[in-house]
């Protein structure tokens, strides 16, 4: 039924390019969405054939060729026919041949070599081991019963391969599946097969028919095959049907069927591909091991934070920086007890140190919070450049200070100059500035070289444009442009990949093809002028690293490609949580991107051509880590030991901090075979100040963290849940000292003297109104259990903790009194609790043998109390003891025992209370029975003396009920000085002396700032430093029904006698740290919850005014800018009156600032709203006017004003005449010349900042008067010296025009002709100039500005 068949052995290894074969074409706009949904997949996969799919064999003999077990574990194709796209179909032939090609050039079944090179396209960087092929001649087709056949085996590269063949579908789903199988060669019998096999290879499959080769059906694929995917091909190759068919659409009109005469031919193709190279080709990553494969392990993604992990990549596998972060001091970070977040500088360390010993991908959580980023941030892709540069900022601010200081430029700062020089003349204008990367243009430009040349392009000054060459020379032709200084010898390099684009309104990616070398020279762009010595260097830089976008501008992902050594040529692609190595292909060719082709080109490409040029399209690099070739031993030095540099606390602090995982996880095992018991003794409450008998865990809202441990706190045990109930109280004897620690009692004997041990231990269980109180004994059918059994039985498990009162029978205060007789009466003016507690501890453990215990059980006649005592004198509620009396007594019996036990009066007639709850204390009528009262075991009395108030005095608490209400209601509260800038501190210490009762000003604009009024300056100046001298920090508890006058008095009372109350201006801080001023008609209840637990700190700040605090609410506080120059500003916050006008602002703004009295005609002012320009402001414009979401600006421009007023739009603040011989700024006197005489003329527009997306604007927007005939070069030249920047920062600037809806275009600021007064003459909507470039200030205030921030 089988013949073998040809077996023909090539053994060529030529590596050849291209590794895709033949395919339909399709859609191209969906291949680009499947291209898009797939990026995150992000692994190396095999294309999608036919129907790539792996069979779940495990025979792996080839004398079981006949196993007809059934392999259902395949998946069918839903569509026919898209499953077969990558079948190479052979048109039809007028007539039968066996030429070796066809007339549509397709090559014939038989003609091997080329259906191969068809099939299995050559890989780069990838050798070919050995290739071959084999034909199955299958004489009998349907006389195959057996549900799946093998071919007989042939050899290639080492293995012995065979087809796998399921006739009907290895589904039985009447299509044919093909497959093709490798098994490993043993070539002894005792041999075992090693686990880690694997082969990767290429393959085709060729369903033919033997007389007419035309008619045939090949596909091809490739794969990784292994221990756990032993055989890959196609499960619906084509269906029985159409096999013996010579009318198939997809095929062709043929002459003849593939199966005649019941006998077909099938051709297996092999191509062993050589990966030894990187190992991973074609791997699916399960189980892989980066650590063993490529000596480093990746990061892991949080989300969306693949951008920041190639950064982090970069910088570890920069020794030279990682060395020097290990470098900077943290070391007063690093406790692992403190909950504060780790510093960016600690947590970077901690990363490296991790990435250098783990074997595992090490998690970046701990970073990004020192970032002060959340959940939302780690699913944010941001600008890398950008948070490039905060983080250096980061560090070096951590390195101030320190030896390491201004280390990081020695890395990776260079310097450029901007230069302006005279071509006639030996004149030049320049300056050097420090860069940390350089940005480089990617649109129409084909490598890095010609981006480079871009860079340093000369601009001619000339005609017209001519430069100003100073006094000495006029105006001159010039040559104006950037060179480079130096080089560092690390040198980022960003690729300006993303732009924005006024036409979409949005960020585009550019995808264009962009080469980048292995290597390049970068004397060429050095200042031709620096000394020989410099330019001779060697100033060749390596490539070291490729940091790859790969998708759209909204859905793609980040990955490194790293060369790690400067001794070997190994690159390894950081992808995430793993990295394997990586070929020159893939580093370099892959990631230049791919020039858009034309509909008829792409339709002339197979459907995987396609795909492939999509990817590649899709996929750049944009940025470049060069190093310098001559500093690569410092940068990346051979054999030094990095791990020295490490600082000794992290290494210490991680294995703290896995030794503290270890010991919870081994509580977590412990929880299953122990529990922990609890024990409230009478020395517990002794030391309690609080609700209840103990510090209770069980109740946050009164439970004091703080406290926990110590003598308040109930003692604490782990016991075994299986040991006898009796145990514990073995425990507790000893604990009391009631046992010797040598003592062998047994539970048995424990048991027979039950009732004759001095103590006993009492249930405390959790009552209905969310109060702990004693119960009773375990009853006695469950003493005899174990413990776990007592817990379930007589505990409520779902509020109770396992907590018993250890009842001592000699220190009930019958008991204690008749031990201990009182021998003096004191005042109770003169009560100490000490006192009293040292009667009880005097006790002792010696049991007088006529004390007995009373049965407290519920249809027993007594029960059990516990006594408090309110002491006006120390302010304190303490806990004395406990006492058993009869339910039917009177309860004014216990009276004369507490004051025998306080060494009272036997006669005083104490106050009885029951703490019922902590927010219910319910006085007790003494007259009454213990019934009637009805009271029960547990319940807690508290007394106070009848004269209380009276001892109290002027002490807070007159009575024991406003005691348990302020512990009710108290908080605890840090209070600091609110630490305010010397220029904030108006309004913090306000003097106010220039305004009469009626708020009016008594100062003429032209006197503004007087002598006088310096003098006062100065005297609030003193004042402030005197206020600050007084300033401490301090902690506190208050209660949350204090007003603002009760809290001002204790933060006074805590600041000393000088300080008064009311001159206290009190701020609350949210956790955030957002500050909020309280008013003095406050009261505490208001703004802060009704419950706040005792652990929580409530953060206050303070500040001490010169007028009361009263006077100053009457105040209304305004926001500021004062600009020095559009881009230069200081903020005041003033404080002004409310019935104010903006005049008066700017009076108490020119205390601050420093202004000639000459420029005072010269102050404009403007508002503007979300960084857009909305109006220019008069001076006597009412301050209640202004809007709440209005910015205000001021400074000296005296173009602008001269405009606005030649208009009567404005009056000028003081009404001077303008003489332009005072002018001392030269630029300012041409601009206001140029103003005042085209003032009837010119345009005055809006203008405001932006970045990347017009929407979202920044800094500070202004109005721009636009002249006519002014050339648009000079334009610019008057803007730059208007925004204050200098040559190389003003080049990066773009400028547009937009409209009101901020859609626009750009300017071409190429067109030398251009005049911007005519382009805005040209629409008749108004216009405004939008100038984009990156926002350079660390405020961002826009509401919809998500800017990246590291806080």
């Amino acid at each position: 039924m089988y013949e073998m068949g040809d077996n023909n052995n090539n053994n060529n290894t030529k590596p050849t390019n291209g590794n895709h074969h033949e395919s339909e074409d399709v859609d191209i706009d969906d291949e680009k969405e499947s291209i898009d949904s797939s990026i995150k997949r992000r692994r190396q996969a095999p294309p999608e054939d036919i129907e790539i799919a792996e069979i779940d064999d495990d025979d792996e003999d080839e004398e079981e060729e006949d196993d007809d077990e059934e392999d259902d574990d395949e998946e069918e194709e839903e569509d026919e026919e898209e499953e077969d796209d990558d079948l190479v179909v052979i048109e039809k032939s007028p007539q039968p041949s066996n030429d070796k090609t066809s007339s549509s050039s397709i090559p014939l079944a038989n003609d091997f070599e080329a259906t191969a090179a068809r099939l299995m396209k050559p890989l780069p960087d990838y050798p070919i081991k050995d290739e071959t092929h084999y034909v199955w001649h299958i004489k009998d087709w349907s006389g195959i019963k057996e549900e799946k056949v093998r071919s007989p085996q042939f050899e290639c590269g080492g293995f012995n391969w065979n087809i796998l063949l399921f006739p009907k579908g290895n589904n039985q789903s009447g299509s044919v599946s093909l497959y093709m199988e490798p098994h490993p060669i043993i070539k002894d019998d005792n041999e075992q097969i090693p686990d880690d096999w694997y082969v990767c290879a290429q393959f085709g499959l060729d369903i033919w028919n033997p007389n007419h080769p035309e008619s045939h059906l090949p596909s091809g694929s490739h794969h990784r095959f292994s221990k756990h995917e032993t055989d890959w091909g196609f499960s619906s190759l084509i269906d029985n049907k159409s096999l013996a068919s010579s009318s198939i659409p997809r095929l062709g009109n043929q002459l003849h069927a593939i199966l005649e005469n019941n006998q077909l031919n099938i051709t297996g193709y092999v191509k062993v591909i050589d990966d030894s190279s990187t190992g991973v080709l074609w791997h699916n990553f399960n189980d892989y091991d980066s650590k063993k494969h490529a000596g480093f392990v990746g990061l892991n993604n949080q989300g969306a934070t693949c951008y920041l992990n190639s950064l982090l990549q970069s910088y570890f596998t920069t020794k030279v920086f990682r060395k020097l972060v290990y470098q900077i001091p943290t070391m007063n970070n690093s406790s692992t007890s403190s909950k504060q977040t780790p510093t960016v500088p600690l947590s970077l360390q901690r990363i490296f140190y991790l990435l250098s010993t783990s074997n595992a991908p090490v998690g970046t959580l701990e970073l990004t919070k020192s970032f002060g980023w959340d959940s939302s941030d780690a699913f944010t892709q941001h600008d890398v450049q950008e948070l490039n540069r905060i983080l250096m900022d980061r560090l070096e601010t951590a390195m101030k200070g320190s030896d390491i200081e201004g280390k990081l430029n020695d890395i990776f700062v260079g310097k450029m100059k901007s230069y302006i020089k005279c071509v006639n003349v030996p004149y030049e204008s320049s300056r050097v500035e420090d860069f940390w990367d350089i940005q480089l243009n990617v649109r129409g430009f084909k490598n890095l070289q010609e981006s480079f040349k871009n860079y340093i392009e000369i601009e001619m000054l000339d005609g017209e444009n001519r430069y100003q060459a100073g006094d000495d020379y006029g105006y001159q032709d010039a040559k104006k442009g950037v060179v480079f200084e130096s080089f560092p010898p690390v040198l980022h390099l960003q690729l300006k990949r993303f732009e924005y684009d006024f036409m979409v309104d949005d960020l585009v990616k550019i995808d264009d093809f962009y080469e980048f070398p292995d290597k390049i020279d970068l004397k060429p762009y050095l200042d031709e002028d620096l000394p020989a010595e410099i330019k001779n260097q060697n100033w060749n830089y390596k490539l070291h690293g490729v940091l790859v976008h790969q998708g759209s501008i909204s859905n793609g992902h980040y990955y490194a490609m790293i060369k790690p050594n400067g001794n070997d040529d190994v690159w390894l692609r950081f992808d995430d949580d793993k990295v394997w190595r990586a070929t020159k292909t893939q580093v370099f060719h892959e990631n230049f991107g791919a020039n858009e082709i034309t509909t008829e080109e792409l339709s002339k490409l197979s459907r995987l051509e396609q795909q492939e040029n999509l990817l590649r399209r899709v996929t750049s690099a944009y940025m470049l880590v060069y190093y310098r070739e001559s500093q690569l031993e410092e940068i990346l030095p051979i054999n030094e030991n990095m791990r020295e540099a490490i600082p000794e606390h992290i290494p210490r602090q991680l294995k703290e901090e896995s030794e503290e995982r270890e010991r919870l996880e081994r509580l977590k095992q412990e929880e299953l075979y122990y529990t922990e018991t609890k024990f409230i003794t009478t020395s517990t409450i002794n030391n309690h100040i609080g609700f209840d008998l103990a510090l209770d865990s069980t109740i946050p809202k009164f439970c004091d963290e703080t406290l926990k441990g110590t003598s308040c706190d109930p003692i604490s045990f782990k016991v075994k849940k299986d040991d006898p109930y009796y145990s514990l109280y073995k425990l507790v004897g000893k604990q009391l000292k009631y046992f010797n620690e040598d003592d062998d009692n047994d539970e048995q004997q424990i048991i027979e003297d039950d009732k004759n041990l001095p103590f006993r231990l009492i249930i405390v269980c959790h009552r209905n109104n969310h109060t702990n109180r004693v119960d009773s004994e375990v009853i006695e059918e469950n003493k005899d259990k174990t413990i776990n059994s007592v817990y379930f039985k007589s505990f409520n498990r779902k509020f109770d903790e396992f907590l018993f009162y250890i009842e001592e029978v000699n220190k009930d205060i019958n008991n204690i009194n008749q031990a201990i007789p009182s021998t003096t009466i004191i005042n109770p003016r003169d009560f100490k609790f000490e006192t009293v507690f040292e009667k009880i501890n005097q006790v002792g453990t010696t049991v007088n043998p006529e004390f007995k215990f009373h049965s407290i059980y519920d249809h027993s006649n007594h029960m059990i109390l516990f006594i408090k005592y309110f002491d006006p004198i120390s302010q304190e509620i303490r806990g004395l003891s406990h006492i058993v009396v009869s339910k039917d007594s009177v309860i004014s019996k216990i009276i004369k025992p507490i004051n025998e036990l306080l060494n009272f009066d036997p006669e005083t007639n104490l106050q009885l209370f029951e703490e019922f709850s902590p927010s219910k204390i319910d006085k007790i009528d003494t007259s009454l029975t213990l019934n009637k009262l009805e009271l029960s075991n547990g319940d807690i009395i508290t007394v106070q003396v009848p004269e209380v108030a009276e001892l109290a005095g002027d002490k807070k608490f007159k009575d024991l009920r406003e005691y348990y209400k302020f512990m009710l209601t108290r908080i605890h509260i840090q209070v600091k000085p609110f630490k305010a800038d010397l220029d904030e501190e108006d309004s913090d210490f306000v003097v106010e002396e220039n305004k009469n009762g009626n708020g009016n000003s008594l100062i003429s604009p032209s006197d503004t700032l007087s002598s006088n009024e310096e003098l006062d300056d100065v005297s609030t100046r003193k004042q402030i430093e005197a206020a600050k001298r007084i300033s401490k920090s301090f902690d506190f508890w208050i209660s949350t029904l204090y007003t603002y006058q009760e809290l001002a008095e204790e933060i006074a009372s805590k600041l000393g006698s000088k300080v008064d109350p009311t001159y206290l201006r009190i701020f609350v801080l949210n956790n955030q740290g957002s500050r909020y001023p309280l008013k003095s008609s406050h009261h505490l209840s208001t703004f802060l919850p009704k419950t706040v637990p005792v652990n929580q700190i409530i953060s206050f700040e303070y500040e001490i005014l010169n007028i009361k605090l009263r006077d100053y609410e009457n105040l209304k506080s305004v926001k500021i800018h004062w600009l020095t120059s559009l881009l230069q500003y200081q903020v005041f916050e003033l404080l002004v009156a409310r019935n104010g006008s903006i005049r008066d602002l700017i009076i108490k703004l020119l205390h601050k600032v420093s202004v000639s009295p000459k420029d005072y005609k010269h102050i404009f002012v403007w508002s503007g709203r979300n960084h857009s320009y909305y109006d220019f402001v008069k001076f006597d414009r009412p301050l209640e006017d202004l809007e709440d979401d209005i910015d205000l600006y001021a400074g000296i421009f005296p173009a602008e004003i001269e405009i606005l007023t030649s208009h009567d739009m404005i009056k000028r603040f003081v009404d001077e005449s303008v003489n332009v011989e005072d002018f001392d700024n030269e630029f300012l006197k041409e601009e206001f010349i140029m103003s005042r005489q085209l003032s009837k003329d010119l345009n005055l527009i809006p203008a405001f900042h932006f970045y990347k997306n017009s929407t979202y604007h920044h800094g500070v927007p202004f109005i721009f008067a636009v002249y006519p005939g002014e050339k648009f070069s000079e334009t610019k030249e008057r803007l730059r010296k208007k925004l204050g920047l200098g040559l190389q920062a003003f080049e990066k600037i773009r400028f547009a025009l937009a409209d009101n809806q901020d859609k626009g275009s750009y300017i071409d600021s190429d067109n030398e002709e251009l005049i911007l007064f005519n382009e805005i003459g040209k629409v008749q909507l108004s216009m405004s100039l939008a100038l984009d470039h990156p926002d350079r200030s660390s405020r961002r205030t826009g509401q919809f500005d998500k800017g990246i921030s590291i806080r």
